[in-house]
C-alpha cells in the first residue's frame, strides 16, 4: 500500500511538469487591447492634431493676407483722398492769399475819382501836377510820387512847393490816406520860368524809412 500511495504520488508531482517550447515572438498577442492599437491611435492622433493645426494656421494665413489686402486697399483710397485734400488746400491757400492781398489792396488804394477830386480841391494856382505814380508792395513801401512844376523863380518855386506840401499834410482827405508827406526833389526846368518837383506821399501802414 504504501509503494502504491508513493507511485501514486510521485506520478502525481511529475505530472505538472512539462517543457516549454513556445515561441513567444511568433504567438499571437491574446491581451484584450492589443499594443498596436496604441500605437496607431497614437499615431492617429498626432497626425490629426498636425492636420488641424496646419488648416488652422492656412485659415489663419489666409485671413489675415484678406485683412492686408483691406487695410492696403484702404491706404491707397486715403492716400488719394488726402492728396487731392492737400492739392486742394494748397489751391485755396493760394487764393486766400490772392484775395487778402487784393481786400488789402483795395483798402490802401484810392479809386481815380478820388484821387482827383482830392487833387483839384488841394491843387494851388501856381502848382501844376503832370503825373502820378502810385506803387505798392515796392522796396519802399506803398506810396505814391507826384511830379509836376511850379511857376515862378526858384525861391518862389520853393516856397510855393513848401506851402503845397502844408496844404497836402494838414487836408483831411490826405491824411485819411497819408502817413506822411515829403518833398523829393525840386530841380530847375532846363526852359527855364518853372520849377520841377517831386512830392512823396507814404500811404498808411507802408514801413517807414529809417533815419540815419
Amino acid at each position: 500500500m504504501s509503494l502504491i500511495k508513493k507511485s501514486e504520488a510521485n506520478s502525481v508531482s511529475m505530472s505538472h511538469w512539462h517543457p516549454n517550447f513556445r515561441n513567444f515572438e511568433r504567438l499571437p498577442d491574446t491581451k484584450v487591447v492589443r499594443t498596436t492599437f496604441f500605437i496607431n491611435v497614437t499615431a492617429i492622433t498626432i497626425a490629426a492634431c498636425l492636420v488641424v493645426f496646419v488648416g488652422y494656421r492656412q485659415v489663419r494665413l489666409r485671413e489675415l493676407n484678406g485683412q492686408l489686402q483691406e487695410a492696403q486697399l484702404m491706404i491707397e483710397k486715403n492716400t488719394k483722398e488726402n492728396t487731392e485734400a492737400l492739392r486742394l488746400t494748397k489751391i485755396f491757400d493760394e487764393e486766400a492769399k490772392k484775395m487778402a492781398e487784393a481786400a488789402n489792396f483795395t483798402k490802401r488804394t484810392l479809386p481815380p475819382s478820388e484821387f482827383i477830386i482830392m487833387l483839384g480841391k488841394t491843387l494851388p494856382k501856381e502848382v501844376q501836377i503832370e503825373s502820378a505814380d502810385l506803387r505798392y508792395s515796392g522796396a519802399t513801401g506803398d506810396q505814391c510820387i507826384l511830379r509836376g512844376i511850379v511857376a515862378g523863380s526858384k525861391e518862389d518855386a520853393s516856397g510855393s512847393a513848401t506851402k503845397y506840401i502844408e496844404v497836402l499834410r494838414n487836408a483831411p482827405l490826405w491824411t485819411a490816406k497819408f502817413d506822411s508827406v515829403s518833398l523829393g526833389a525840386l530841380n530847375p526846368d532846363p526852359a527855364g520860368g518853372f520849377m520841377r518837383f517831386e512830392i512823396i506821399l507814404k500811404f498808411k501802414g507802408a514801413p517807414k524809412e529809417k533815419k540815419s
